[in-house]
């Protein structure tokens, strides 16, 4: 009992917990755990070839080994005092650099190069044993650095930081572990392979049982008089016990569904009658295996409830036990996650217990996991931050919480997080486990995040996950991907591999592919199919049958006199741009000509709490409920946050030329809701809507001449900047023609620009268009290396750290809003939102990456405010990485900040025209 696993806050010496009790503290977590989530038990049984009670007994071996490492030396003597209270002689002194992680695991490797494993083990292979243990050692959120080659190899590492005693005490605990929890023999059916699937999911319930059994609340350290207490003893009368205390009171157990009776009960809104998309939803068969759905239909047609509708049904099947709906950015997933919480949390038999979160933390409904933070004691000095301190980073930043919630909403980046090498990827992967995956905009999604995408969806197909995914409209192309993707990781849900392990050849196994051009479509796929997706068209509903006429326009003073033509008749405008930089100068413009009260800026580059203000005073303006009142003479500037899942619309709009995709989806903003010639809404059951009619203009370059190199960059250079492809961009143009007639022309629009058919792009544009398709390469390729591997196992290099690999190319860097009081520093959101809030949260921003490409070196210029927010950032967890702004107020409503580099960077921030670049 004398090696210590867990010590006091340094300086109160004498306070520490048996490094063998925590070890047992651990594994009754993980087997708490899986006992109240038999589907995970059963789908890692059924990869490792063995019944559930087998695969639960060497679950909690793989645990109970986890900290192997601490019994060296070098980790041992963080806390010297307590070496020499506990040994008499003192162990030697060994200081080596390696982490207790990878101690571990070069442990392993020494007793199977020396075939000292216990007999225990010996059922299979040592590569096997190694691919499982490799999960356990790396529950600090990334596997344990590759093993030195060569044999030999690993002893002489060892030699560096443990000594004989600690090994024949290391190993003496590993055998009783082995004798006291693996089953008496272990059948043949597991190898290497089927380790390694397993693998992925392990690593991932090893990090939440190191963190629960590291929660001082629930474990609290050994009194001296039970280290007498033997290991058996412990394990019976204290770990179990307490394990299933705490796993309970963590709230990470599912709560029981209801029973599904019909989308009115489940979505008390649609009592009024359902939609074709919903009614689609509610009629279509679902077998009892997991499955994909790709639903398409026009913006307002009603996808987002019919996604709950069919996410509902696969709950009430038994395939799933929760929902995490993804979403491009923070303004959508606020919106939708409204919508959430006013019917799901009563589809749960207890639904105060079903947590459910918002994924970037503004608006947690649920704090299970928050409230023993301040409990958490596992820092160890010189080891970096510890399993406490990176799980303590890692809620605090509230965008991170969400697929461990029954329910989450939030940007789809937490969930393709599960399928990248960054820290707590195995936590997101056990996060998306048994829930369906929702992903709404399938489309805005560039190609890094598509990739990415792809690959997660194999992923959580591998683990019997179900998936719906939303979108205006798909190419054909992109649908067969998604399809066929899907069906590669779902022939992996039974471990079809079999017993040999050799990966089923690429032809072995036909996939199916998209063959429907109908519209609206839902499509859906399941193992029982075969290589035959099931594609079913329905009608389109009465309001989204509708013809537009486009005016096109490339004069910015014929915009603005059409802006003030339609606002003088008390009509409400939106704009959309396409970078915020153009929204801006449009903005300043505008209120020039009609006032500040008038004109409304709403972009991404506000501070979020501001941003926020902004967003519901753009819905309570222009959302479905909103009347003539508010809505008269109101001029929006907007970005692309209007277009993506905002319940809003516009009685006027101009945009400027996009990709026809794009310009789609900011089209479905248009008119949305029903309203009378006033703007007033319409009573359920009217068809018609009563405003004048009128065209939507398109502010673009020349579509009618012949396009040079520069065609759409004397449009916008941003905008040129952020539609690479500008061949398609003209392709676009034309496409449009002076008439849109939807939802017919949905699909001929999009295929018109992405298909195979379409036109010749000009000769001009094609470097662009060249220069853009390299790109595309380059980012899936970069995705490709950036993505864990299935079949690869939890391990290898490439292993990053959350600020190093994203799940959005380097386009954007979060930064943090802090004023500069004569107190000190204080969050911009402080005084603007509520008591409860986080606020740091509240007043994150993203900066364009391009601004700032050196971040490690992005600190303020003026030295005395640099040295404060260091302080303020080794102070606030949940600031570790991000880049801190201490803003000095010039007067007038505007702050600014000035940070280091050749030359500095100039900053202004005001709350009602958002961060802007001043110099560099």
């Amino acid at each position: 009992m004398a090696y210590w696993g867990k010590a006091g806050r340094w300086g109160s010496v004498g306070a520490y917990h048996p490094l063998v009790f925590h070890c047992l503290d651990v594994a009754a977590c993980g087997q708490a755990y899986i006992d109240c989530q038999p589907g995970l038990l059963g789908q890692l049984a059924r990869w490792l070839g063995l019944d559930d009670t087998s695969a639960r007994q060497v679950l909690v071996f793989l645990l109970a080994v986890h900290d192997l490492g601490k019994f060296a030396e070098s980790f041992q003597y963080k806390v010297p005092e307590l070496v020499e209270q506990g040994f008499d002689p003192p162990l030697p002194r060994l200081t080596g650099s390696r982490r207790h992680d990878e101690i571990g695991a070069l442990f392993y490797a020494w007793l199977a190069e020396e075939g000292r494993l216990p007999e225990q083990l010996r059922g299979w292979d040592a590569d096997t044993w190694g691919a499982l243990l490799a999960p356990a050692f790396g529950h600090h959120g990334m596997p344990p650095p590759t093993l030195p080659p060569g044999r030999g190899m690993a002893l002489a590492a060892l030699c560096e930081v443990m000594s004989p005693q600690s090994r024949d005490a290391a190993e003496a605990f590993f055998a009783w572990c082995a004798r006291t929890f693996l089953p008496g023999t272990l059948p043949a059916s597991c190898n290497e392979a089927r380790a390694k699937l397993a693998s992925w999911w392990i690593a991932g319930l090893a990090v939440l049982a190191d963190w629960i059994g590291s929660n001082t609340t629930w474990f609290g350290y050994a009194a001296p008089g039970l280290h007498g207490l033997s290991l058996m003893e412990y394990w019976q009368r204290h770990a179990l016990p307490s394990a299933c205390r705490a796993v309970e009171e963590a709230g990470v157990v599912s709560v029981r569904p209801r029973p599904y009776h019909a989308p009115e009960v489940l979505l008390p809104r649609l009592a009024e009658g359902l939609r074709p998309a919903q009614a689609v939803a509610a009629d279509i068969d679902i077998p009892a295996e997991p499955q994909l759905f790709v639903l398409e239909d026009a913006t307002g047609s009603g996808k987002t409830e019919a996604a709950l509708i069919l996410a509902a049904r696969l709950i009430d099947r038994g395939l799933a036990d929760g929902l995490f709906f993804g979403l491009p950015t923070q303004a959508t997933a606020d919106q939708m996650f409204e919508r959430v919480t006013r019917d799901v949390p009563a589809w749960f038999e207890d639904p105060a217990r079903a947590t459910l979160v918002l994924a970037h933390g503004a608006r947690d409904q649920s704090h299970a996991f928050l409230r023993h933070l301040a409990q958490l004691d596992d820092d160890v000095p010189g080891e970096g931050r510890s399993a406490t301190m990176r799980l303590s980073e890692w809620l605090a930043q509230g965008n991170k919480r969400a697929l461990l919630a029954q329910v989450g909403v939030g940007t789809l980046d937490q969930a393709l997080l599960a399928a990248l090498r960054v820290r707590h990827q195995s936590l997101r992967l056990l996060g998306l486990f048994r829930k369906v995956l929702v992903v709404d905009e399938v489309h805005s999604y560039d190609p890094y995040m598509t990739q990415v995408l792809l690959r997660t969806l194999e992923l959580h197909a591998a683990s019997g996950g179900s998936a719906i995914l939303l979108s205006a409209t798909l190419p054909l192309a992109l649908r067969s991907r998604l399809l066929a993707t899907y069906s590669a990781g779902a022939h992996r849900w039974r471990a079809d591999e079999g017993q040999s392990g050799r990966r089923r050849r690429s032809g072995s196994v036909q996939l199916p592919q998209a063959q429907s051009t109908d519209y609206p479509l839902l499509t859906r796929w399941s193992r029982s199919l075969a290589n035959q997706a099931q594609e079913l068209a329905f009608p389109s509903s009465d309001h989204s049958r509708r013809v537009l006429d486009i005016e096109y326009r490339t004069d910015e003073g014929q915009v603005l006199e059409r802006i003030a033509a339609w606002h003088a008749a008390g009509e409400a405008v939106v704009w959309v741009r396409n970078t915020v930089g153009d929204a801006c100068k449009a903005w300043e413009r505008l209120v020039e000509r009609f006032g500040i009260d008038a004109c409304t800026l709403f972009h991404a580059r506000f501070a979020a709490v501001d941003r926020r203000r902004i967003q519901e005073d753009v819905l309570a303006a222009l959302g479905r409920n909103s009347g003539a009142a508010s809505r008269k003479g109101r001029i929006i500037v907007t970005t692309q946050v209007f277009q993506e899942s905002l319940d809003a619309d516009a009685d006027r709009m101009v945009t400027d030329l996009c990709p026809v995709d794009v310009m789609l989806q900011r089209l479905g903003r248009y008119r949305r809701h029903l309203r009378d010639a006033q703007g007033n809404p319409l009573e359920h059951g009217c068809t018609q809507d009563g405003r004048p009619p009128g065209p939507v203009v398109v502010f673009g370059p020349d579509r009618d001449v012949e396009p040079d190199a520069d065609w759409y960059s004397r449009f916008s250079r941003g905008a040129a900047y952020v539609y690479a492809a500008h061949g398609r961009i003209h392709r676009s143009a034309r496409a449009i023609g002076d008439r849109i007639e939807l939802p017919g022309q949905f699909r001929t629009l999009v295929e018109a620009v992405y298909g195979d058919d379409a036109a010749p792009i000009p000769d001009a544009l094609q470097t662009a268009e060249d220069r853009d398709l390299g790109k595309v390469i380059a980012q899936g390729t970069q995705a490709a290396q950036n993505a864990v591997a299935l079949s690869e196992g939890y391990g290898g290099s490439r292993w990053q750290g959350e600020e190093r690999i994203g799940s959005r190319l380097g386009d954007s860097i979060e930064a943090v809003l802090v004023r500069v009081t004569p107190q000190g520093l204080e969050a911009w959101a402080t005084g603007r939102c509520g008591e409860d809030e986080d606020v740091w949260a509240l007043s994150t921003i993203r900066l364009p990456g391009h601004w700032l490409p050196k971040m490690e070196a992005a600190v303020c210029l003026d030295g005395r405010l640099a040295g404060m927010a260091e302080e303020l950032r080794n102070k606030v967890p949940a600031l570790r990485y991000r880049l801190i702004l201490p803003l000095v107020e010039d007067g007038n409503g505007t702050w600014s900040c000035t940070l280091a580099g050749s030359p500095p960077l100039s900053l202004s921030y005001c709350d009602r025209r958002g961060l802007q670049r001043l110099s560099r």
